[in-house]
């Protein structure tokens, strides 16, 4: 299994919760519309946008790196 998948399946539960305690605090009951979208959030946040943002840091020190040592 890869790290993706593996940081999905940590942080798809966690949105899902996170979302049902703020919907019964607010609303007094679930919101299942909020529990499914932030399920939903989670995935592709933690599949898709957290790697690419990882990838384009790492590019960004890599740069920096070999500028330091060019001079």
């Amino acid at each position: 299994m890869n790290n993706r998948l593996k940081n999905a399946l940590l942080v798809i539960p966690i949105y899902g919760v996170v979302a049902f305690i703020m919907g019964y605090i607010i609303e007094g009951k679930p919101v299942w519309n909020l529990v499914l979208s932030s399920v939903i959030a989670g995935f592709l946040i933690s599949v898709f946008i957290w790697p690419h943002m990882e990838k384009k840091r790492l590019e960004k020190e890599r740069k920096t790196q070999t500028r330091l040592e060019d001079n």
